[in-house]
């Protein structure tokens, strides 16, 4: 587990937690200006969504590389570099001259973004002391949720205000007060090792089987052979990873049990958010008939819900114990997905809102607790590599959950109904992996 310090630096989590918001923010604030950069630039819509695609890909291909490479590395240098790196990506894009120079940067602002989230994590954990990792995890954690639903808010008001070029734009005085933070607040030491070949092959393998994934998931049109094919490409590619040198620190994780039953519930809980954000929208959209400000505000109880409840529930899991209540939360989630079964064809905003409020604070009772006993049972030597697997457990989930949620639509209150119940099994999931996941076991070292 990690060191404990002599007093917990609310500065350093306040560092890394606009690290996680300026990571989060930029994968939906460009959402909006989509149709801007496609009209500038005379691109197809099929193609401006790659301006998408080509941040989240990174996260995905990097997350576990950019873990082992942060083991070795000094949290300060790391993080000024992955801070700095990003802002001269979004300066690059702000000011790109064609549509392949903004798609290139956005491919390098997906790599300094994978870098920021990943090394933020451990900063936290070593800035707080035991009795405030929970809460610390949980405050930071909900940054994610609210700055996908602000990131939309914002750029719609950059964009008609200023242009789209302000939605990357904005970028900048953000990473100047986060690299001067840093400078005092985050402790010195370490250096900046230069990534070998073999981290390098690990990028190139798992960012193969990350294409082919998100291909299969999202962009293999009505082809059920495809799709199939395309995830079976994933599986192996991934295979042919695991049996890798590099490999060994994530199995060596993932073979402690404590560790792989929350990384197992994670899944759950992330698969089940993002499957949300997908029917949720079509529910009001195609048999509610509500308008777009509707949908914000349905999904705006989430996030509040959970941004209220998390500080909450890491204060009371730093006192009882992570397990009791991620578990306690993973089964107010699952009861809130039960009660949006009793939405009909005639519901309001408040019959759907509600039931998500309630999901809302499970995710909030869950999110924090789990993250830090993830953390709590990794050897300090490989904190860097934990938080990577987190965050790529964490990205898949929110990425397949949506494919989830569009096989099982199909423009009725019984196709919202089929995939609430498909999520509800995600959610029991979560809660028997959280439920064995309390049995005492052997101690981390």
């Amino acid at each position: 587990m990690t060191a404990p310090v002599e007093r917990t630096s609310w500065g350093a989590i306040t560092v890394a937690a606009l690290g996680v918001v300026l990571a989060a923010l930029d994968m939906t604030i460009v959402a909006v200006a989509l149709p801007s950069i496609g009209e500038e630039f005379g691109v197809r819509p099929s193609a401006v969504q790659w301006v998408l695609l080509a941040y989240s890909l990174p996260l995905v291909a990097l997350s576990v590389p950019a873990g082992r490479w942060l083991d070795r590395a000094g949290p300060l240098p790391a993080f000024v570099l992955a801070t700095a790196g990003f802002g001269v990506t979004s300066l690059l894009i702000a000011v790109a001259p064609s549509f392949g120079v903004l798609l290139a940067g956005r491919v390098l602002q997906g790599v300094f973004g994978s870098l920021v989230g990943v090394v933020s994590l451990p900063i936290v954990a070593r800035a707080a002391r035991p009795e405030h990792r929970a809460r610390a995890m949980g405050v930071v954690l909900t940054l994610i949720p609210l700055s996908g639903v602000a990131g939309p808010v914002a750029g719609g008001w950059l964009a008609e205000a200023f242009g789209w070029r302000s939605v990357f734009a904005v970028n900048l005085p953000i990473v100047v007060v986060t690299l001067w933070l840093a400078r005092r607040v985050i402790p010195g030491g370490g250096g900046l090792p230069w990534p070998d070949g073999g981290l390098l092959r690990e990028a190139l393998v798992l960012g193969a089987a990350a294409v082919s994934l998100f291909s299969g998931l999202h962009f293999a049109g009505s082809s059920a052979g495809l799709r199939a094919g395309l995830v079976a490409l994933a599986v192996m590619l991934t295979a042919v990873w695991a049996r890798t040198t590099g490999a060994r620190p994530v199995l060596s994780l993932v073979r402690r049990r404590e560790i792989a039953l929350a990384l197992g519930a994670m899944a759950g809980v992330t698969t089940g958010v993002g499957a949300l954000h997908f029917v949720v929208p079509y529910l009001f959209a195609d048999v509610l008939r509500a308008s777009p400000s509707t949908i914000g505000v349905a999904l705006l109880s989430v996030s509040a819900a959970m941004a209220v409840t998390s500080p909450l529930a890491g204060a009371l899991a730093d006192r009882a114990g992570k397990a009791p209540v991620a578990l306690a939360g993973t089964v107010v989630a699952a009861g809130g997905l039960g009660c949006l079964l009793l939405v009909g064809p005639d519901a309001g905003l408040l019959d759907v809102a509600w039931p998500l409020a309630v999901v809302g604070v499970g995710n909030g009772l869950f999110a924090g607790p789990n993250s830090a006993a993830i953390l709590e049972d990794t050897p300090p030597s490989l904190l860097g590599t934990s938080s990577g697997v987190a965050t790529l457990v964490r990205t898949l989930g929110f990425s397949i959950g949506p494919a989830i949620g569009a096989l099982t639509w199909t423009g009725t209150t019984g196709g919202f109904h089929a995939g609430v119940l498909a999520l509800t099994a995600a959610g029991a999931l979560s809660v028997a992996l959280t439920t064995l996941g309390k049995r005492p076991t052997h101690a981390a070292t």
